[in-house]
């Protein structure tokens, strides 16, 4: 297929009026021209990359930003919405300048790996327990289900009026997440939590007899809140603490950043810190740094690790690398502090090989990797 029929089917299967035979030959020459690496196995986790492959070789950099948005949303469904999204910024016709030198490692994309802390000090590594219940403490049932999710379920021996059969109902649970992990867990209430990488949530063991929902947050989580007026859910940081009712939103609040960032997807938050509030509605971000301020969001970029991608639009270096030695658990060493500050953009899947990020980062700027072990140094390019 030539360019024109490309990008025709492609748009086609975005707005879901390809074909079944339509797809099945977008689906084919993806395949066909699959980016070979040993670390992508020829299926639809590889389908972006080839994406990426045949436009970075056949599009010129004019005709590739009036349909820069349209090829990520493409990709993104046709992966699922979760593994598929291969974009970079445009790139020079001069491949020789911007060629990759990243060199080929065996560092691994992180997974479903957590520690569950009980309450009476017990931990149960969550990345090897089996499937099926792993603990019942105070008439609430601890499952860990097939798709890596942990859930909390109440029995009957816990009366939701307050009334408990049980012991020390105060009593809670934590789950950590180590660099290279991430994590679901349903809470008692039947909210949902997602972990990312190098965070903790800390919450009851159950939410009976009281007059709040409190959990508190270490690094990055991404929450659904079961809807109750009469007991606020209120999400705890070293720095603020944000209260709803029943909403949905991400707060990125890691130890090491100089920014807390929280962004609402549905509902209403506030947020609190020090001595001053904000209230975010929908599409708006709380940014926490010397002064809490509010502004519009990116939130597609704010939530991509919860649906599985990175999404780095124009973010500087020194975040970005943070992010990438989270997940894939590398130290990061910057040979040229210059680079810090310098701006990129790529998105990708977070299951990709690191090799392919870093791949995408080079070839948009002057950052050149060198990894040895689980070590990354970073040069600018000569």
């Amino acid at each position: 297929m030539d360019q024109e029929q490309i990008y025709s089917l492609l748009k086609k299967y975005k707005d879901g009026t390809a074909s079944a035979t339509e797809r099945e030959q977008l689906l084919q020459w993806y395949r066909e021209t699959a980016y070979q690496d040993a670390e992508f196995p020829d299926d639809e986790e590889a389908v972006g990359e080839a994406m990426l492959v045949r436009l970075n070789q056949e599009t010129k950099p004019a005709k590739t930003k009036p349909i820069f948005r349209w090829v990520a949303a493409a990709s993104a469904v046709l992966i699922l919405g979760v593994a598929g999204l291969f974009i970079t910024r445009m790139l020079t016709n001069d491949r020789e300048k911007f060629a990759p030198r990243v060199v080929q490692s065996n560092i691994h994309p992180g997974g479903n790996k957590a520690i569950l802390t009980l309450a009476n000090g017990n931990k149960i590594s969550l990345t090897d327990a089996g499937n099926g219940q792993i603990a019942n403490q105070n008439g609430i049932k601890v499952t860990k289900a097939a798709n890596g999710q942990l859930v909390y379920t109440i029995t009957d021996r816990v009366d939701l009026s307050g009334a408990a059969s049980s012991t020390n109902l105060d009593a809670s649970n934590t789950i950590e997440t180590p660099k290279g992990g991430q994590y679901q867990v349903v809470l008692p209430d039947g909210s949902k939590v997602w972990l990312n990488a190098y965070s903790s949530l800390k919450f009851p063991v159950s939410f009976a007899n009281r007059n709040e929902r409190r959990v508190e947050l270490s690094g990055e989580a991404y929450f659904e809140v079961s809807h109750n007026k009469e007991m606020p859910f209120r999400v705890v940081t070293n720095r603020q603490t944000v209260e709803v009712l029943g909403t949905h939103f991400n707060v990125n609040a890691y130890a090491g950043d100089a920014t807390t960032k929280t962004t609402l997807l549905q509902g209403m938050v506030r947020v609190t810190a020090a001595n001053k509030s904000a209230i975010l509605n929908p599409g708006q971000q709380a940014k926490l740094s010397s002064t809490l301020d509010v502004s519009e969001a990116n939130t597609e970029e704010a939530v991509a690790w919860k649906n599985g991608y990175f999404n780095f639009d124009d973010e500087k270096l020194e975040n970005i690398m943070r992010s990438v030695s989270r997940w894939y658990n590398v130290d990061v060493v910057f040979a040229d502090q210059s680079l810090r500050n310098e701006t990129f953009g790529a998105v990708t899947t977070r299951f990709a090989s690191i090799n392919t990020l870093l791949k995408m980062i080079e070839q948009t700027g002057d950052a050149r990797f060198n990894i040895q072990g689980s070590t990354i140094t970073i040069t600018k390019r000569k």
